[in-house]
């Protein structure tokens, strides 16, 4: 009879433990407005190597730290790719925490690299935003982080010698958590202040 307490006592302290662990490491889903959040299932990215608009590496390690949002598509969209920045430049200026905003970085991923040079890329993107990066990489080495996050695209080209085509790309935003993993995506149609919401959430949950 006297061991009973002991084993209550202890079931309470396990409980306790089990709460506290709880409340200090959350790691309930995000509920986002806008995209979907993948939480515990996040997956690492594969290493990868691009260049940036100012001829620069960006692989893994210059994801390290941020939360960065992936665009992927081309200089020479007609429609989609503007729009798309512009919603992203939106949704920045939509944060008001200088914080938040500063833990957050969107990257231009050209999937057209034989027009898109850097020299091309920078003042694309620094029209939407000066912060935005852009980058690309021969289409073998950038099939590795397209494939890793689910990224389609494909040229639209008559013959090898055009020089006037169109390509074919997913619209999806990719989320990369600081711990550089696939980590959320945000799919049309796209709201600037959905999304601005959405990435607070995301950045205070840590």
């Amino acid at each position: 009879m006297k061991k009973l307490p002991l084993i209550v006592i202890a079931l309470f302290a396990l409980g306790s433990g089990i709460l506290i662990s709880w409340l200090v490491h959350d790691t309930r889903t995000v509920t986002l407005e806008a995209g979907q959040w993948f939480a515990d299932q996040a997956k690492i990215l594969p290493g990868f190597e691009l260049v940036d608009h100012n001829n620069q590496k960006l692989g893994n390690p210059q994801l390290s730290g941020k939360w960065s949002l992936l665009f992927f598509g081309y200089t020479n969209c007609p429609d989609i790719c503007p729009a798309s920045l512009q919603t992203l430049s939106n949704m920045m200026n939509a944060i008001d925490d200088s914080d938040v905003r500063k833990s957050i970085q969107v990257i231009f991923v050209s999937v057209d690299p034989e027009r898109d040079s850097p020299e091309i890329l920078k003042p694309y993107v620094q029209y939407f935003d000066q912060d935005f990066i852009g980058a690309t990489a021969p289409l073998t080495a950038l099939n590795r982080l397209t494939d890793a996050v689910g990224i389609g695209h494909s040229r639209d080209k008559t013959s090898e010698e055009a020089s006037n085509y169109d390509v074919s790309h997913s619209s999806a935003i990719i989320l990369i958590n600081p711990a550089v993993e696939f980590a959320g995506i945000f799919g049309a149609p796209l709201n600037a202040s959905m999304m601005a919401r959405d990435m607070v959430k995301i950045v205070e949950h840590g």
